[in-house]
């Protein structure tokens, strides 16, 4: 009778404690430590698009990064790929649109490929200089939220 009992309170028990844990990982944060390629990435970003906000950088594939800048109504995206053929901390820009590519052909470091090679050798892309420019010229929208 003791084992019955026993055993008609320890089921009803253990299915509570286990929906427990589950109410608990759901709700719980998840602890993460500083991301230092992001970091790196954004620190990179920052020295070749000076004064652009940096909407978005997403790790992508085969350590490339996805990223959306933003100046004034402008917007640039593009896959930043190092290596991939390139030395140690090179990499590949490749753009999403033509603005994004007229754009960052002017801040290549190599004039056929759209390549941005380790330490900022190359011109950058001043967020002033862009609102400055001539309304004339093609602008970019939002397309990138």
């Amino acid at each position: 009778m003791r084992n019955l009992l026993r055993r008609h309170f320890a089921t009803p028990a253990a299915l509570l404690a286990l929906g427990g844990v589950f109410v608990l990982a759901l709700f719980a944060p998840i602890p993460a430590g500083p991301n230092h390629a992001r970091a790196e990435v954004v620190n990179r970003l920052e020295v070749r698009l000076p004064g652009w906000d940096i909407v978005r950088t997403d790790s992508s594939w085969e350590g490339a990064w996805s990223v959306v800048a933003a100046c004034g109504g402008n917007r640039l995206g593009f896959q930043l790929v190092p290596g991939h053929g390139l030395s140690p901390g090179d990499a590949w820009v490749k753009p999403e649109d033509s603005y994004s590519r007229t754009r960052l052909r002017y801040v290549s470091d190599h004039q056929t490929y759209l390549v941005w090679f380790d330490g900022h050798r190359g011109r950058s892309l001043p967020c002033r200089s862009e609102l400055a420019r001539p309304q004339d010229q093609p602008t970019r929208g939002g397309a990138f939220d």
